[in-house]
């Protein structure tokens, strides 16, 4: 038995493992840990609140092959920290596509219409789902569902919100690029390659979401891609992600030192992580990746 699982954040190819568990997607790891250990004392095929065998096998169904991958992966700190980036990568994608996006849970609709207390309204409405989620197992999967609705509804204001908040600033020319970049491969031709040449296409149309699975694919099978790396180092650098934005340079900087895409995108770490840097009026100057970094990367895609 499958689960159909294909609301919300579902719907973007997103493996939403907080609404499985029920829990925030601001939950920190003491939380997370006690939603699951409350459920799995509920799922358990000797609790009392499962009077048929149907019953018990679907709480064994339900723990097994979604409460405990999703647990498994959002009690690691480093899976956590990943999700959080996907999260905020796809809060940034939902604004984009705000006017594809139908709200048809009616408390999804009121999380939407809500005021400035929308994150107050979020907690209230989350808690009240996941207090039914696995109490009536024929409602689970409905629920699930609802839920992750829910969390695309809030990251799409808490993005709203941060967008508003924040000054639009004007462009700065030199950071156009005047000409085409030659990029050196670093690495031989391998299967990898159009993995690699995919997430390069998203980067281009600043598309971090889905850029991210096609570079860590990379790593996976070839783990000295020092490519990828460079790569992967760029999209947390974008996301302001700056410590793993370090550590994936870094990376690729011990695998390919001279390489003139390492070399660039050690350029522009250094740039942005510069808090010394002062604008014409002597004050500290929030910075930004340069257009053209990212146009002489991806040959000027647009």
């Amino acid at each position: 038995m499958s689960f159909q699982l294909d609301r919300g954040l579902f719907r973007f190819e997103f493996t939403d493992r907080h609404a499985i568990l029920g829990v925030s997607v601001n939950a920190g790891e003491i939380n997370i840990r006690e939603r699951y250990q409350s459920i799995a004392r509920l799922l358990h095929p000797d609790s009392s609140h499962w009077k048929t065998e149907a019953e018990k096998a679907l709480a064994v169904r339900l723990f097994s092959r979604l409460i405990t991958h999703a647990y498994g992966q959002l009690s690691r700190q480093s899976q956590l920290q990943e999700q959080i980036i996907m999260l905020e990568l796809l809060g940034k994608r939902l604004v984009e596509e705000s006017s594809q996006i139908q709200i048809a849970d009616p408390l999804c609709q009121q999380l939407y219409q809500s005021g400035n207390d929308f994150e107050r309204v979020y907690d209230r409405l989350l808690t009240q789902l996941a207090t039914e989620q696995y109490s009536d197992l024929s409602q689970s999967e409905i629920t699930i569902n609802q839920i992750s609705e829910l969390n695309m509804v809030y990251l799409l204001r808490k993005q709203l919100q941060s967008v508003r908040s924040t000054p639009p600033t004007a462009a700065n020319p030199s950071n156009i690029a005047s000409k085409e970049t030659t990029s050196t491969e670093l690495n031989k031709p391998s299967p990898t390659e159009g993995a690699l040449r995919r997430a390069e296409d998203y980067m281009s149309k600043k598309n971090w979401l889905k850029a991210v699975p096609e570079i860590k694919e990379v790593i996976s099978a070839e783990p000295n891609n020092a490519r990828a790396h460079t790569l992967l180092g760029l999209v947390y650098l974008y996301q302001q992600q700056t410590t793993m934005a370090k550590l994936s340079i870094n990376k690729a900087i011990q695998l390919a030192p001279k390489d003139p895409q390492v070399l660039q995108a050690k350029q522009e770490f250094e740039r942005l992580s510069n808090p010394n840097a002062s604008n014409a009026n002597g004050k500290t100057a929030a910075k930004k990746p340069s257009e053209g970094m990212f146009s002489g990367l991806f040959g000027g895609k647009k």
